[in-house]
């Protein structure tokens, strides 16, 4: 009994919380299945990997600022049956983000762009990658900000760091020249580094008109569109419904 209350005593110590709360249930299943020392210790260990993975998964998406989001499972793909569901699935294996190439999700508001934007920077999460998810505007807006209090790079280097930067709501209004340049120098440090996921509402064919200086402008949508995947997507709204 003592031997017992000394080992829980230094599971805690060493901050093996998962191995801690299990330890009995597992002693119990070892005893019933007559395993090995070493079965035993392999499923302990084990509970600790999951549990900080679990751990891991939920402080990435907290810092990823999702607000409200829901899992991939939750979304209707019967709703708007022109969603490829495959095709949605293949980018949950978060294999475009592995080889930093970015994805572009374009079509009529409600029609889940943001939905499915979340629901991908989550997954991403799950599989280790650092991601965060911002209204374009906000970021522009927290990036200029930066100027008035010595703030600017930190606050720029915050945009650029991420594994996965998520740009909802892009192109909903022209881009000024002051937004242009510091957009223009978030996805540049960023080109081949990290990967951009972007909800707009503006078919991509009509982009270059965000933009007065088209130089600039003809470098920065370059950059995006290069290994870039493009989901359109259509049909009814799925917010309006789906309330």
């Amino acid at each position: 009994m003592e031997t017992a209350a000394s080992l829980k005593e230094n599971l805690k110590t060493l901050h093996l919380k998962a191995i801690y709360e299990n330890l009995e249930q597992r002693t119990n299943e070892a005893i019933t299945g007559k395993l090995s020392y070493s079965d035993f210790l392999l499923h302990l260990t084990q509970d600790e990997i999951e549990r900080r993975k679990y751990q891991k998964m939920e402080l990435n998406i907290k810092k990823g600022n999702f607000g409200k989001y829901k899992r991939i499972v939750e979304y209707d793909f019967d709703f708007n049956p022109k969603i490829n569901r495959q095709e949605i699935y293949k980018y949950l294996t978060c294999e475009f983000i592995r080889k930093t190439e970015n994805l572009i999700l374009c079509g009529p508001t409600g029609t889940g762009k943001t939905f499915l934007a979340k629901a991908i920077g989550v997954e991403a999460c799950a599989k280790g990658f650092k991601v965060l998810f911002i209204r374009t505007t906000k970021m522009l807006e927290t990036i200029y900000g930066g100027k008035a209090d010595g703030s600017y790079t930190r606050k720029m280097q915050s945009f650029i760091k991420p594994e996965v930067l998520i740009l909802d709501d892009f192109g909903l209004q022209a881009f000024s020249d002051r937004e242009l340049s510091i957009l223009n120098e978030v996805i540049s440090e960023r080109s081949e580094t990290g990967s951009l996921i972007i909800t707009s509402n503006r078919p991509i064919e009509s982009w270059d008109e965000l933009f007065c200086e088209k130089v600039i402008a003809s470098a920065l949508l370059d950059r995006i569109f290069h290994q870039s995947h493009i989901v359109k997507m259509e049909g009814k709204s799925y917010r309006r419904v789906c309330r």
